[in-house]
């Protein structure tokens, strides 16, 4: 699967859940799902096109006020793609 379709399944599953850009990659590295393993660069990209106007903003991104530190989480226009769209890859 493609490194966007992981993520955005990660995401969609646990919402309203909020995770750091690190914890993501590590479970996407852990799922043995993508078709190559990603670096943490990958998936922060991965991350900001997902949250791209482009894509449909399926996922978006707090700043937590104590730690300064992004949380990415589905939008609800990511969990009805993934869950309602029926669609197994995020294409864009």
């Amino acid at each position: 699967m493609q490194l966007r379709t992981v993520i955005l399944a990660f995401l969609a599953a646990r919402a309203p859940a909020a995770y750091k850009a690190a914890a993501i990659h590590s479970r996407c590295q852990r799922s043995g799902m993508c078709a190559t393993e990603p670096s943490l660069a990958a998936t922060e990209a991965a991350l900001r096109e997902l949250a791209s106007p482009r894509l449909g903003a399926l996922v978006d991104m707090a700043i937590d006020p104590l730690d300064k530190v992004p949380y990415w989480y589905a939008t609800d226009a990511g969990i009805r793609r993934w869950t309602l769209d029926g669609s197994l890859s995020v294409e864009g």
